[in-house]
């Protein structure tokens, strides 16, 4: 028996609720195969949202799917910021975590620089650039809440969510065979994997395919990267605000960076109980797939299927591009 009827019945044009219900189950059984197949999480997301596209149903579930691509989105990028603790990334070691501040900044612009070149327009190249230089779908999304949005950034938005979930993987995969090959140490190739993998769940996995002390050395280096999440996305947004005719004052950061820096400091200052720490971080899982879902279903699917060349072309060098910087910083600055 199909559900498309159901879903696409009347009740669901005058039920925000019911239309939101339906994108959170879609989003937790995302969640759920992605962790139990090792499948990339946002790609089955942004899949699951192109089916509502497809099946004729965004303009009904609009409430729904706007809660989710703005307030549940926003939430879930705060939320990311109670996974990092300031002790934890000492331990990575000072120099490492303000290198990788460097690596994502450096990245950032040459990634900005590379879409621009290829004819992407200001506000898409900087969601590609964000997307491969801190942390994967969260960044794309998040410089995508701070910047104009448009028909054309929420295709994108969509677009790089599938791009560099795939590029990750294919990273995921070759890189520990690539850094082993040049002689890195175990500490080397874990900085250079967190330093470069766009999607933390990669980062882990190929640290963890080489050693313990990889595994732990990349996610602490992902941790530093994600770090600078906050601070890119006020640049960002300083940087757009200040290109818009009238804006004469100085604009406040986003209240989701608030909440990101309100929660880092939370956790570093042990306010946070340890035992929260897991729900914290599956509930921020949970509302990012949903907003993945959410945007892509409100891109017109035949526009969702077609990726650019200018922007497969931007994904995949400034991809080589941190990968490089990560592998420079990893073999100057560790052991």
């Amino acid at each position: 028996m199909s559900l498309t009827p159901a879903l696409a019945g009347a009740d669901t044009r005058h039920h925000p609720a019911r239309s939101a219900m339906i994108v959170g189950v879609l989003a937790i059984c995302a969640w759920a195969i992605g962790r139990s197949t090792g499948f990339p999480a946002p790609v089955l997301a942004a899949v699951a949202g192109m089916g509502l596209g497809l099946a004729g149903l965004s303009g009904q579930m609009a409430p729904g799917l706007v809660l989710w691509a703005k307030p549940g989105l926003k939430v879930g990028i705060a939320l990311l910021g109670a996974q990092i603790a300031w002790a934890e990334l000492a331990a990575l070691g000072l120099p490492v975590a303000l290198a990788s501040g460097g690596v994502v900044m450096a990245s950032l612009g040459a990634g900005t620089l590379i879409g621009t070149l290829a004819g992407l327009p200001l506000v898409e190249a900087l969601i590609a650039a964000s997307a491969v230089s801190i942390c994967g779908a969260s960044a794309a999304m998040a410089a995508a809440s701070a910047l104009p949005e448009t028909d054309n950034s929420r295709r994108t938005t969509a677009l790089v969510v599938v791009g560099v979930n795939l590029l990750s993987t294919i990273a995921m995969v070759a890189y520990p065979v690539l850094a082993t090959a040049l002689g890195f140490s175990p500490r080397q190739i874990g900085v250079f994997l967190g330093l470069s993998i766009h999607d933390v769940a990669q980062v882990v996995a190929a640290g963890s395919s080489v050693s313990p002390v990889t595994e732990a050395s990349a996610a602490l280096a992902k941790l530093s990267r994600i770090l600078w999440l906050g601070p890119v996305i006020v640049t960002i947004a300083l940087t757009m605000r200040g290109g818009s005719a009238g804006s004469r004052r100085f604009p406040a950061p986003p209240l989701f960076v608030w909440g990101f820096a309100g929660l880092m400091l939370l956790r570093s200052l042990g306010l946070i109980p340890e035992t929260l720490l897991p729900a914290l971080a599956t509930a921020s899982q949970i509302l990012l797939l949903g907003g993945v879902c959410a945007i892509s279903a409100q891109v017109a699917p035949r526009d969702l299927l077609r990726i650019e060349p200018r922007l497969a072309w931007t994904l995949a060098a400034a991809t080589a591009v941190i990968a490089v910087l990560a592998a420079v910083t990893s073999l100057t600055l560790v052991a």
